[in-house]
């Protein structure tokens, strides 16, 4: 009886392992630890949108988030980001119109037409293409060294002039009534902010006025500026 109590007691007690922890290591085939310490720290992503990638033969990672508009791409073997192919597709296009008589005796200062646009690009690569028509320009009569001009600028620069303070310059007291005035012009701005693109005119004789939309009073002709971003 004794050696029988000697067995008792030396029994291991009951286990207190549930099935439920019992089937957290179900199906484990090597040591826990030497799989834990293969799994990749959460850590390494620091960022919302990176992303892992073997940078060798179990070596994972980290590739940070790309910018907007930017799509993944292969370089020396490595995966990055970068601009999109293909150079010279439209990426996107706004357009604002200008309906009914406009005039201005501004007397050499520039004023705004109300033709203006903004866009903002998507690479600071980008070009930005830019097309305005003008129609129904005219100068007044009585005014013999009266003349208009007009000009596109980007934010407050001028970019490009039209007309050199000469459009409609007839050295006369005539009426001059020039017609359409189209131009284009292909722009680098070089930014992913928006960029702010606007037509503006003057005369250079403040008793002079100067006209845009006007076609023998009609108030239904319609003046525009379109511009497009041009990818690289």
């Amino acid at each position: 009886m004794s050696k029988a109590r000697d067995i008792a007691s030396a029994a291991p007690a009951p286990s207190t392992v549930s099935a439920t922890e019992l089937g957290y290591v179900d199906g484990v085939t090597s040591a826990i630890q030497t799989q834990l310490d293969a799994k990749t720290a959460k850590s390494t992503l620091t960022t919302t949108g990176d992303i892992y990638y073997a940078s060798g033969a179990n070596t994972p990672a980290r590739l940070g988030i790309g910018s907007t508009g930017n799509v993944l791409t292969v370089a020396s073997g490595i995966p990055s980001w970068a601009a999109p192919a293909g150079g010279g597709k439209v990426l996107q296009v706004i357009q604002d119109t200008l309906v009914g008589v406009i005039s201005t005796t501004s007397g050499g200062s520039y004023v705004d037409t109300g033709l203006e646009v903004t866009i903002t690009p998507s690479s600071v690569s980008s070009r930005i293409l830019v097309m305005v028509c003008c129609n129904g320009v005219r100068k007044t009569e009585g005014y013999t060294n009266s003349a208009g001009e007009i000009r596109l600028v980007r934010g407050a620069t001028e970019i490009m002039p039209v007309g050199g303070e000469r459009l409609g310059y007839t050295n006369t007291t005539a009426r001059n009534n020039i017609g359409s005035v189209s131009f284009n012009l292909v722009d680098s701005p070089a930014t992913t902010s928006a960029t702010t693109y606007k037509v503006q005119y003057f005369t250079n004789v403040s008793a002079a006025a100067f006209f845009i939309n006007d076609y023998d009073g009609s108030n239904d002709v319609t003046s525009s500026i379109i511009v497009m971003e041009i990818g690289a």
